[in-house]
């Protein structure tokens, strides 16, 4: 009777080792366009881009449950997401179909970075009516984030638009405010990104928007922080 309850406390003890285990780990799900992808000013991948450093800070703390950036493309804008989302497109990643909507519903983690395309588009092309352009584009991200939002996530942080252009602050204090409260209305954390690229040390090509390694190291390092808080 001894060894039958011995046994048995055995066996919970690993059940309930197991369990906790299990749900210490994380899903990481990354969404974006060229700053997830982590594309440099000189067209290369950042060897610093968040995605991989967050997948790798959980893998390190032995948390990685899963991982996945197949909606990640330099191309993307806000209704490419929005419209794969809402019709649950599926995209072929080796010889596999992958829907965004499957991964939403395993990830607990959810980075999303969107927009950068076309807010500097409009900027540096064409900045008539500007204002009523960004409100448009912002609409279209409150949709996202109310598709994002009907999945159950532990953690959703979406990134905020940093300016390179040396002027042109005015619109993006305006973007930036109406963004976090946008992200934080649905319980999400913002990151204001302005904030932290604030030194041209970050980016040497001020024609496009995208940052240096040493750019993309802040932006990781700012998130992998937010994220060893959780």
């Amino acid at each position: 009777m001894k060894k039958i309850i011995s046994i048995l406390i055995l066996f919970l003890s690993c059940y309930f080792i197991y369990n906790l285990t299990i749900d210490n780990e994380l899903f990481y799900l990354s969404i974006g366009d060229g700053i997830a992808k982590g594309i440099t000013d000189e067209g290369n991948v950042s060897v610093y881009n968040y995605t991989d450093s967050i997948k790798n800070y959980l893998t390190s703390k032995n948390k990685l449950k899963g991982f996945n950036n197949s909606f990640v493309d330099k191309d993307y804008r806000i209704t490419d997401l929005l419209r794969i989302i809402k019709y649950k497109e599926e995209i072929v990643v080796n010889n596999d179909h992958v829907s965004i909507n499957e991964l939403l519903k395993k990830a607990d983690i959810v980075t999303i970075s969107l927009g950068m395309n076309e807010l500097y588009y409009k900027i540096l092309v064409d900045n008539n009516n500007i204002y009523s352009y960004i409100d448009g584009m912002l609409s279209d991200m409150e949709l996202l984030l109310k598709e994002v939002d009907r999945y159950n996530h532990k953690k959703v942080i979406v990134l905020g638009y940093y300016n390179t252009t040396n002027n042109n602050n005015d619109i993006f204090n305006y973007v930036n405010y109406k963004l976090k409260n946008i992200v934080e209305k649905r319980g999400f954390e913002f990151i204001d990104i302005d904030k932290i690229i604030n030194n041209n040390n970050y980016f040497t090509n001020n024609t496009n928007f995208y940052l240096n390694n040493e750019g993309y190291q802040k932006i990781s390092q700012i998130i992998v922080e937010k994220i060893n808080k959780y």
